[in-house]
């Protein structure tokens, strides 16, 4: 009787260890980080240029200019 007590703690101890061990999880490095923060940059100036393009199409570029009379650019 005693040692299938024993036992019993001895597996709800490997367990809970187990169970310990996988609920932990590693911080990224520094080379993780980087290369995230470098796919976040590049997709924020892709949606930049996007939006610089669309206004310069919007742009008139056949009118007038808006430099005023007599002065050229």
């Amino acid at each position: 009787m005693r040692r299938l007590r024993r036992e019993r703690i001895a597996l709800l101890a490997v367990v809970a260890g187990a169970a310990c061990l996988g609920g932990c999880h590693r911080e990224p490095t520094f080379d993780e980080r980087y290369s995230e923060a470098q796919q976040s940059i590049g997709k924020t100036a892709k949606e930049i240029d996007t939006q610089i393009d669309a206004g310069m199409r919007a742009v008139p570029t056949d009118g007038p200019s808006a430099a005023p009379s007599g002065e050229e650019l």
